[in-house]
């Protein structure tokens, strides 16, 4: 099982008051991680290819970040 599959099962299995007993660090840090990983796993739908590493990563992000 590929380390993407394995966090898919964790999450899937994560309830919301498992999600509320989390300290509000904890919490914070688990929300960034899934925007994180959320933006790229979103198919696209414009058939472009979606860039990888950092130039990739400093082109889709906002200027105010």
């Amino acid at each position: 099982m590929s380390l993407a599959n394995r966090v898919t099962a964790l999450l899937t299995g994560l309830t919301r008051n498992q999600v509320e007993a989390m300290s509000p660090i904890d919490r914070q840090q688990l929300a960034d991680q899934c925007r994180r990983i959320a933006a790229p796993a979103e198919p696209r739908t414009d058939g472009a290819t979606v860039g990888v590493g950092v130039l990739a990563d400093l082109q889709a992000r906002r200027r105010d970040e």
